[in-house]
């Protein structure tokens, strides 16, 4: 009997580790902090987020912000991406060139990686700098900005005037940066004090020469763009198969790394749970493109556009009226004089 009871257990613990693993989160878990949503596999508590993966586990602060480490989250897509807020770095001088303040920042990022949807930033005039990373590959790289005198007027393009950019590689999860001055700013030193080196978002950064190259309109955070993904094996080689719920599928990781989720087209959802991925009702929502001389149906995973009385199909997604026949003049003519002897 006892026996029996323990194999009992057993498979009471193997089912509840089970369902956890496939996604099973609890209702009272916290769904968000402040305007950032919280979903699995990602948590703010030990039961809540993806067990055995530390990297799900996020801290919410008193004052609704949520933090990964020294990053501020400022949201999580299903599709394997972690916006957050990145610290960059400065070295500033004195007008004799004497150093004066100044920090430089390495990135210690753990299981999460950098993503390729950032660029290595450098702002000032004669100035540079040098972005060293490694993980997937080990990756040393930088960027010169040269300019003699203060512009004449707002440049806005960060092409080697005042602000240079590079791309970043991908799969990073050592990052580390500094920037330097070819002659501590002595030259410019009236309107650029200081050599400045961030990590940015693609497309989240607009260069204002006349203000950030003052004082980069006192900016200390950036947007990033870090990469998550679950487990370090590929769909393929999961061997219980992958945590991916119903109705969506299992895609590799593009970090080189792991694998994500994602709920099938025409459903929406969380994937990594096991029954959160829904039919979209794209009538009921308005995500048809049905013309106005159709009516929409939905169906599991899509729509279809039935023509209304009189159309016929000529698309997918729209109708013409249908053309009335014609008839021949004599014809016209034939029939009326048949109808008259009648």
């Amino acid at each position: 009997m006892k026996v029996v009871q323990c194999l009992f257990l057993l498979a009471i613990f193997y089912l509840s580790h089970t369902q956890l693993i496939k996604g099973q989160t609890y209702s009272a878990c916290p769904s968000s902090c402040g305007n950032v949503t919280i979903e699995f596999p990602f948590g703010t508590s030990k039961n809540c987020h993806l067990p055995g993966n530390a990297r799900f586990l996020l801290t919410c602060y008193p004052n609704n912000t949520l933090f990964t480490g020294d990053f501020e989250v400022v949201s999580i897509s299903h599709g394997g991406e972690l916006r957050v807020m990145a610290k960059g770095s400065r070295m500033c001088y004195d007008s004799q060139g004497k150093f004066t303040n100044g920090n430089q920042y390495t990135y210690m990022l753990g299981d999460f990686t950098l993503s390729q949807h950032n660029k290595f930033t450098v702002v000032g005039c004669n100035s540079y700098g040098f972005l060293n990373t490694s993980g997937v590959e080990k990756y040393s790289s930088g960027c010169i900005s040269i300019c003699d005198s203060r512009p004449s007027k707002e440049k806005k393009t960060c092409s080697g005037e005042g602000c240079c950019q590079i791309p970043v590689p991908r799969g990073s999860s050592f990052v580390q940066f500094k920037p330097y001055s070819f002659d501590n700013h002595t030259s410019v030193h009236s309107f650029n004090p200081c050599s400045y080196a961030f990590l940015v978002e693609n497309d989240k950064f607009d260069f204002h020469a006349l203000d950030d190259l003052w004082n980069l309109r006192n900016v200390t955070k950036f947007p990033m763009v870090l990469d998550w993904s679950i487990g370090k094996k590929t769909c393929e080689q999961v061997e219980s198969g992958p945590v991916c719920g119903a109705n969506s599928t299992c895609f590799n990781s593009t970090r080189g790394t792991g694998y994500n989720c994602k709920c099938f087209q025409g459903f929406e959802g969380n994937p990594y749970l096991p029954a959160s991925c829904r039919d979209i009702n794209e009538c009921t929502t308005h995500r048809h493109n049905c013309s106005n001389s159709s009516t929409c149906e939905n169906t599991v995973g899509g729509f279809l556009c039935n023509c209304k009385s009189g159309y016929r199909k000529d698309s997918p997604n729209t109708c013409t009226l249908k053309e009335r026949p014609t008839y021949p003049g004599w014809t016209r003519i034939f029939l009326g004089t048949t109808i008259g002897f009648l």
